[in-house]
């Protein structure tokens, strides 16, 4: 809520797509138990879909899996159709995820480690036809860069261990970047016309993602020093 309502009023002032244009009780309201607004829409989205899925998954220890699995469905399914609280786009990624852990358990089995899906990953991101998120596209992103990035990672780990421990360090604080990079994306609008050459927005993307690290970490660096961590349920933010 806290993060919600900070995005919210920077959308008042900064250049952001679905920033809302008047700050009063029932546009609060409405973005932070309706629709939600910017990144913080999957936070809104875990929200309702695990209440769904504690509900589905506690209904009876006589159920199997499978029962349990094909009635949390249907509930996502009927949220979606008759209130506005979830999108059946959003809702299908969290469905994906409990029949991962439900049925696999481990969640690094459903990919294969190669280089090869590089491929069709820098097909997909290249062509903004494929960035629906009702599309199965998006979903074979994901497979392709955790295909290749898991190899990439092997590689890089049997010969430099200093880019290693980088990596393994973002890894481990991907929490604060993830609550902390809209500050950044928001910033990097303004920037967006040096990259006009660049038609895919590739280019433009990896420097507010490289940004949005660095300066999310500092902002953690920030907080723990200040022990103001501690509002956001941790003594210590980082890792």
């Amino acid at each position: 809520m806290i993060f919600v309502i900070g995005y919210a009023v920077l959308s008042l002032y900064l250049p952001v797509r679905d920033g809302i244009k008047v700050f009063d009780i029932p546009t609060i309201l409405d973005v932070l138990f309706i629709k939600s607004i910017g990144p913080y829409w999957f936070l809104h989205a875990m929200i309702v879909c695990g209440i769904i899925y504690y509900f589905a998954f506690h209904i009876s220890h006589k159920l199997d899996i499978t029962a349990k699995y094909s009635i949390f469905a249907s509930l996502l399914i009927i949220v979606s159709l008759m209130t506005p609280f979830l999108s059946i786009k959003t809702a299908i990624y969290y469905f994906i995820g409990v029949g991962i852990r439900q049925y696999y358990k481990d969640f690094s089995r459903i990919y294969k480690r190669s280089l090869w899906p590089l491929i069709p990953f820098g097909l997909l991101i290249t062509n903004t036809y494929f960035h629906d998120w009702g599309t199965i596209s998006v979903l074979v992103c994901v497979i392709s860069f955790l295909s290749f990035s898991s190899y990439f990672f092997s590689f890089l780990k049997d010969r430099t261990k200093l880019a290693i421990e980088y990596i393994e360090y973002i890894g481990r604080n991907t929490f604060p970047i993830y609550i902390f990079h809209p500050i950044f994306t928001m910033l990097s609008k303004f920037i967006l016309p040096v990259f006009i050459f660049d038609s895919t927005g590739v280019l433009h993307s990896i420097f507010t993602i490289l940004i949005s690290i660095v300066g999310s970490i500092y902002i953690g660096k920030i907080l723990d020093w200040s022990h103001i961590s501690i509002l956001l349920g941790r003594k210590k933010i980082l890792r």
